[in-house]
């Protein structure tokens, strides 16, 4: 059993590389100098952890490889004193088709879910998954160097996805390793669908209302962490978000729409026992949910510039200083031009 220290002090964040859209794509074009240039800005901004995705689908089609990209990153992570949190599943995104995986076009790219929906909701496929989970967890199931296993992110009933999600962590906990397991849970009576399977419990707060509200939902989850002895992360917050959180809705006051760490920063790490924000790296928004609205959000670019210097402070420390780039990244604006022909 693991003693409480290892769960402490844990300030993090979502790490995608910048130019990827989904997990998938950060395998298969995992560059490991982008990826130690992005751990050196984790490390600067006083991060020690990081909320990873990997890709069930890059393995079918590249297992040694993948497994090589993986130990090459976390090796990476250990030097720069960051742990990595892998997320094996998602429940967010398009469907898992060829098509959604490699699509980069800036306007309808974004995250896929895994494995497809035709898996995931029908009992008698979920043994393709399992040589997955099997060689991840004899492989990374007790390694030191990985903070916590998240089996899946954000499986819900409306998604008809948690038996399968319920499944997979029972299959990693057969394999009695001693890294904690964990789930991605949108809010925390989510966590009740896991109960006592789960070493960690996760819950979402992205845009909320006020900071008021954030305050709410985190004392909620110190209740559960005092009842169960369980740590009860917040690992995903973004903004605070006064009209809405703008959820499939396409027009949102702009001011809404950028990257504002620093409305939610001062009360998560006043009062949460652990947290990851999202993201590491200025992005387009991750789902099509957001992405009409123009939502995008994140801390570094890839030149090392910050996207807002109260944001970064709010991370770092208010005597921290780095170059601001107040826009979306680069090549994000010049595949959207280059998609509309040059208007933009």
């Amino acid at each position: 059993m693991l003693d409480s220290s290892y769960f402490s002090g844990i300030r993090g964040a979502v790490y995608f590389p910048s130019r990827a859209y989904n997990p998938y794509q950060t395998w298969r074009d995992l560059n490991p100098d982008e990826i130690a240039r992005d751990f050196g800005y984790a490390q600067d901004a006083g991060l020690n952890a990081l909320r990873m995705f990997v890709s069930y689908e890059f393995w079918l089609e590249q297992p040694d490889t993948f497994f090589e990209r993986f130990e090459k990153v976390i090796s990476l992570s250990a030097e720069y004193g960051i742990r990595i949190m892998p997320v094996l599943f998602e429940d967010c995104g398009a469907d898992n088709t060829p098509e959604n995986r490699v699509n980069r076009d800036p306007h309808t790219a974004v995250c896929v879910c895994s494995p497809c929906r035709a898996v995931q909701k029908d009992p008698a496929r979920w043994v393709e998954v399992h040589a997955f989970v099997d060689a991840f967890m004899r492989g990374y199931g007790s390694d030191t160097r990985l903070l916590a296993i998240e089996c899946m992110n954000e499986p819900h009933w409306e998604s008809g996805n948690v038996p399968f999600a319920r499944h997979i962590v029972k299959l990693a906990r057969s394999y009695q390793g001693t890294v904690p397991l964990t789930i991605g849970c949108i809010t925390l009576w989510h966590t009740l669908y896991f109960g006592d399977d789960l070493d960690i419990y996760q819950y979402h707060h992205n845009f909320p209302c006020s900071t008021e509200d954030l305050r709410r939902v985190i004392k909620d989850a110190s209740t559960v962490q005092e009842l169960t002895g369980k740590p009860c992360w917040l690992t995903e917050w973004q903004r605070v978000r006064e009209a809405g959180p703008g959820w499939d809705t396409a027009v949102i006051p702009q001011e809404y729409t950028v990257p504002a760490l620093a409305t939610l920063a001062p009360t998560v790490y006043q009062n949460a026992s652990g947290s990851f924000f999202w993201s590491l790296m200025v992005k387009p928004a991750y789902l099509m949910a957001q992405r009409p609205n123009g939502t995008y959000n994140g801390l570094f670019h890839e030149d090392g510039s910050v996207y807002s210097l109260e944001d970064y402070q709010a991370i770092a420390g208010k005597d921290k200083v780095r170059t601001v780039k107040a826009s979306m990244p680069d090549w994000y604006l010049r595949s959207l031009r280059e998609q509309d022909g040059g208007a933009r």
